[in-house]
């Protein structure tokens, strides 16, 4: 049968192609490169079903339960961690997964270390920083990106660092290294928030696709973590989606139906502001909406007045209100957009009722119209599970991991990339998603 949706795309990739050449001679899109030039392809639907499974309980020590998500390749580890510290959280942690970090850490910083040298002068970073990771070395340039953002952090996010360092008898420096290298790599990612309309149901969903480096072994030793504080200094219950040894935020939800989403920017228009290195680093600005925030507004006043570092695009969605904002975020400034004035406003990137949304970077036409018309074809009828078969996978966003958030039932679904050793494809969005029952994960008792 004739698709008439497959011509329309090669048809409008033609036409991207010529507006991109015409626009990078008028200066238009000077920013834009390759990745976000050429790429119309369609992937196909990922027809694998949900693992729905209940937790397995693997092992427990003071202030932590270890459990096991998922089946054969694509499992998840889930650790539900307590107590009136960062360290009590951190301690806990270290013990249960000491195993996986050990395996984990030194072959991803060994990783990223020769990425970041390789790749110096197309990361954007002062030339100060290039030199001194080029006359130093990347671990002593991390030690001093540590120091210009340690007034702005919470000292209880150190302390956790500490509890896994000591528990896991790894040295600390490293895992407070590890936590300063989102800022230089970023990664390029997409999301949406959709309610309304939008959806089957008028559910409020989000998505968050990683497209990060999967060369790093990340993928092999994901990791979901449950916070629950002791305390109110330490917040609320929230879920972390990360791997061992990571306690930054980049996917998440909290137990305020509160999601979070990333898109690290390359491709800027004169729309952003500049750039810091000073500031809290965006991994913890998105950790303290899910731990301390309670709605969309608390959220976006704390993004305001925060001491912001780079360019990003971010999303916040709200199970309560039903609804969801795209946020334009550098250090200087900071723009907030729901469906009725979204940017960047194109033939590309059209706006849709009901719906925000972002593809792999701001300027990034042929990523941008595609999850545009993956949203337009299922308008109406969008479930975690359609998204999962034909969103994500059509439009080829989440190598590392993806996120589907039912932010009005408190759940969450979660897909890695393939590990080493496993078989099937590498990509997230192609391989087995599971479901997190986040009532149940956020009810349990130590």
């Amino acid at each position: 049968m004739f698709d008439c949706n497959y011509f329309y795309y090669i048809f409008f990739g033609f036409v991207l192609v010529v507006q991109t050449s015409l626009a990078h001679k008028t200066g238009i899109l000077k920013n834009v490169g390759a990745f976000c030039a050429n790429d119309t392809t369609r992937g196909d639907p990922n027809l694998i079903p949900i693992d729905v499974g209940q937790p397995r309980f693997i092992n427990k020590v003071e202030n932590g339960t270890l459990y096991q998500i998922g089946s054969g390749e694509d499992q998840v580890w889930l650790i539900h961690v307590y107590g009136n510290s960062g360290y009590d959280f951190g301690y806990a942690y270290g013990t249960l997964l000491r195993d996986q970090i050990h395996k984990v850490l030194p072959r991803a910083w060994a990783h990223f270390e020769q990425e970041i040298i390789d790749a110096l002068k197309d990361l954007k970073l002062p030339k100060w920083f290039e030199e001194l990771i080029a006359e130093k070395g990347l671990p002593i340039a991390l030690d001093i990106q540590n120091d210009l953002v340690r007034k702005y952090m919470d000292e209880e996010v150190y302390n956790e660092m500490r509890g896994i360092a000591d528990a896991a008898q790894i040295d600390y420096k490293t895992v407070v290294r590890l936590h300063m290298l989102g800022e230089i790599t970023r990664g390029r990612c997409s999301l949406y928030g959709l309610w309304g309309n939008a959806t089957l149901g008028g559910k409020t969903l989000q998505l968050r696709a990683l497209d990060w480096d999967v060369d790093g072994g990340l993928q092999d030793y994901p990791v979901i973590t449950i916070y629950h504080p002791g305390t109110s200094k330490l917040g609320h219950p929230f879920a972390n989606v990360a791997w061992a040894g990571y306690i930054g935020t980049l996917t998440g939800m909290s137990s305020y139906r509160l999601g979070i989403s990333e898109i690290g920017v390359s491709f800027p228009d004169d729309t952003f502001g500049d750039e810091s290195m000073s500031g809290l680093p965006f991994i913890f600005v998105e950790r303290y909406i899910l731990q301390y925030t309670e709605t969309l507004d608390d959220a976006l006043s704390f993004i305001a007045n925060v001491r912001r570092t780079c360019h990003l695009i971010l999303g916040v969605a709200d199970g309560k209100l039903g609804t969801a904002r795209m946020i334009q975020y550098s250090h200087s400034k900071v723009n907030f957009f729901d469906d009725q004035n979204l940017q960047p406003l194109a033939d590309w990137h059209p706006r849709i009722p009901n719906a925000i949304y972002s593809g792999m970077d701001w300027l990034c036409p042929s990523r941008q119209y595609k999850l545009y018309r993956a949203i337009v074809d299922q308008y109406g009828q969008i479930t975690p599970e359609l998204s999962i078969k034909n969103i994500t996978s059509v439009v080829k966003t989440g190598d590392l991991h993806v996120g589907v958030y039912d932010l009005t039932d408190n759940i969450m679904y979660v897909a890695n990339a393939r590990g080493t050793g496993e078989q099937g494809p590498m990509e997230a969005y192609k391989r087995q998603f599971v479901k997190v029952d986040l009532n149940v994960e956020f009810a349990r008792t130590r």
